[in-house]
C-alpha cells in the first residue's frame, strides 16, 4: 500500500511546474497566453471525470474539510478574510500597519485647533503559497465505475481535503516556519508581538491537572482580557482551547456549582465563544479580539481538485489544493489582539 503523507505548502512555481504537475501548470499558462482567465477551471475544461462526478468528488472533497477547520471556519463566518482576484497569478499580498491618532481635545471655542496628526503607515507583505494534496485513480476503476452505475469511492479525496485542511488550521495557529522569498507566515501562536502570558495559580488546564480549579481558570481568563485592553483591544473575544483541556471546561465551575466552567467564561463581558481546536498544541491557550485588524483570512481559490492524466491515460492524477493563508497583525506600535497563554 502506498505511503501517505501530509499536504504541503508550495510556492507557485513549485504547484506548477513541479515532476508531477508540469502538464497542468502548462495549460494554466496556455490560458492566459490565450486571454482567458487564469484559474483552475481550465483543467476541468477537459478533464476525464463527468459532471456528477466532479460534483462527487467536491462534495467529499468540502465535506471532510469543514470538520477540521475550526479557527479558519470562524474567520471565515465572521467576515474576517480578504480576498485577493486572480490569486494563482500573485506570490504576494501586501498590507498596511498603522498607528492610532494622538488624544482629541475639549475646548469651548471650535477654533482652536488641536494638535495636527496623521496616521501612519507601514507596507508589509504576506507570502500566497499553495496548500495541496496529491492522490491519483486508475482508469479501470473509473470504468468499472461507469459500467456498474456505482459511485465512486471518494475515500481518497476526503482524505485529501481533510489534509489540505489541517495543514491551513495548523497554520492559522503554529504559523509556517519556512520562509517564502523571505517572507514568513504567522499563527496565533507565533506573532511577534502577541501578548504573552503564564498560567497563573495550579498550572496549565489539562483535564489530567485536578488541582487547576474553574476559579482559577476565570483568572487566567481575565489575565489575559487584562493584557489585550491594555493594548487598546477591548473585543469582542474568541477563546481558543486544545484538546487536553477542551473537556476539563465541562466541569462543574466549583464544588455544587450549577454551571459549568465553560458557561462561567461564557459570562465574562465580551467572551463571544470558547473552541477545541485540533491543531493547538498541549498546554496553550489563545484569546484572540475578532475584529479584522488582528486576524483574518486570506482567501485566493476555494478548496478545489484539478486533474491530469499520465501513463498513456489509465492513471489519473488529482490535486486538491487551496490559497488560504492567515494573516494576524499588530500595529505599528507592536500592539496585539491576540494573547497566548501557556
Amino acid at each position: 500500500m502506498a505511503r501517505r503523507t501530509g499536504a504541503r505548502v508550495s510556492s507557485p512555481r513549485a504547484f506548477y511546474m513541479g515532476s508531477s504537475g508540469r502538464w497542468a501548470g502548462e495549460q494554466m499558462l496556455a490560458a492566459m497566453n490565450a486571454g482567458k482567465p487564469f484559474n483552475a477551471g481550465v483543467l476541468r475544461a477537459n478533464g476525464t471525470l463527468r459532471h456528477e462526478e466532479w460534483k462527487h468528488f467536491d462534495n467529499a472533497l468540502l465535506g471532510e474539510a469543514l470538520i477540521r477547520l475550526q479557527g479558519v471556519q470562524d474567520l471565515i463566518g465572521g467576515g474576517l478574510t480578504v480576498n485577493v482576484p486572480n490569486s494563482l497569478g500573485k506570490t504576494v499580498f501586501s498590507y498596511e500597519k498603522n498607528t492610532f491618532m494622538d488624544e482629541a481635545i475639549v475646548s469651548m471655542d471650535p477654533v482652536t485647533r488641536s494638535e495636527n496628526d496623521g496616521t501612519e503607515f507601514d507596507l508589509s507583505n504576506l507570502p500566497l503559497p499553495i496548500t495541496h494534496k496529491d492522490f491519483y485513480l486508475n482508469l479501470r476503476t473509473l470504468s468499472a465505475s461507469r459500467e456498474r452505475g456505482e459511485p465512486l469511492d471518494v475515500t481518497q479525496t476526503r482524505m485529501a481535503g481533510r489534509t489540505v485542511a489541517e495543514r491551513t488550521e495548523k497554520m492559522l495557529f503554529q504559523g509556517h516556519a519556512p520562509k517564502f522569498g523571505g517572507l514568513t507566515i504567522y499563527g496565533y501562536m507565533t506573532e511577534p508581538n502577541r501578548n504573552v502570558a503564564v498560567f497563573g495559580a495550579n498550572g496549565n488546564w489539562a483535564t489530567s491537572n485536578t488541582a487547576k480549579t474553574g476559579e482559577n481558570i476565570l483568572a487566567d481568563v481575565l489575565t489575559m482580557i487584562a493584557a489585550l485592553e491594555a493594548d487598546r483591544m477591548y473585543g469582542p473575544y474568541w477563546l481558543y482551547v486544545p484538546r487536553n483541556s477542551n473537556t476539563k471546561l465541562d466541569n462543574d465551575f466549583k464544588a455544587n456549582s450549577d454551571l459549568t466552567i465553560r458557561q462561567r467564561l461564557m459570562m465574562v463581558d465580551g467572551l463571544q465563544k470558547i473552541t477545541g481546536v485540533d491543531q493547538l498544541t498541549d498546554n496553550n491557550v489563545i484569546l484572540v479580539q475578532a475584529t479584522l485588524d488582528v486576524a483574518a483570512m486570506v482567501l485566493g481559490e476555494n478548496l478545489q481538485t484539478v486533474q491530469w492524466d499520465v501513463e498513456g491515460g489509465f492513471r489519473i492524477n488529482f490535486k486538491a489544493f487551496q490559497i488560504a493563508i492567515p494573516l494576524i497583525r499588530s500595529d505599528i506600535q507592536g500592539r496585539s489582539g491576540v494573547c497566548h497563554m501557556s
